[in-house]
């Protein structure tokens, strides 16, 4: 079973006012540590830069060349079409490569590896078919998609984003509570809030 890990990152962060890829937590970008913790879990990593790729980038240059087998950036020209968008970018990248996808935002700082090892564990059991996380009583990111879901995903464009699927397909999907899902980072506020945590 060969998982790969689909980081998207390519947004503008108009909200935040700087780009949130480059935001420090805990002495770590937050693009590197989400990239790092999904190389710990699979061998497969696909991060998607979009907007300000040319100051992102770079900044991820020594962990590719530490993993140049297993982590690629991708340039998705289209970023601004929305994350619908940004998903089948992807997705269609990985599809000759993956049995599975673990899709991951990289402005969730909670997100950790015995999460993470709990969703792929999960899948490889082989009862369920697309395992989410449960945060503020709905299901959402991150979220382990079997290749069958892959042609749906590669479809998704706009600011559709997954959702759309796990709503489809409820009774194919296990959730792992992840009550720390609910932090993000899409504004100032949001980031004074994590940061004091």
């Amino acid at each position: 079973m060969k998982i790969s890990s689909l980081i998207l990152a390519a947004g503008s962060s108009s909200r935040l006012g700087s780009p949130k890829q480059l935001v420090e937590y805990r002495g770590e970008i937050l693009v590197s540590k989400i990239a790092q913790l999904a190389l710990s879990i699979t061998d497969n990593v696909l991060v998607v830069l979009g907007a300000n790729e040319n100051i992102i980038q770079p900044k991820l240059t020594e962990l590719v060349q530490e993993n140049q087998q297993k982590l690629k950036i991708m340039v998705h020209t289209d970023w601004n079409e929305g994350i619908g968008s940004s998903i089948s970018f992807g997705v269609k990248q990985l599809f000759d490569t993956s049995d599975a996808t673990l899709i991951l935002l990289c402005d969730q700082p909670f997100v950790n590896y015995l999460l993470l090892q709990e969703m792929v564990q999960a899948f490889a059991e082989a009862k369920y078919s697309i395992i989410a996380c449960k945060y503020a009583n709905q299901l959402g990111v991150p979220i382990l998609f079997d290749k069958k879901y892959f042609s749906e995903l590669m479809k998704l464009n706009g600011d559709v984003g997954a959702k759309v699927l796990l709503k489809k397909h409820g009774d194919e999907i296990m959730s792992i509570d992840f009550p720390e899902g609910i932090y993000d980072i899409d504004t100032q506020e949001d980031l004074v809030k994590i940061l004091l945590n």
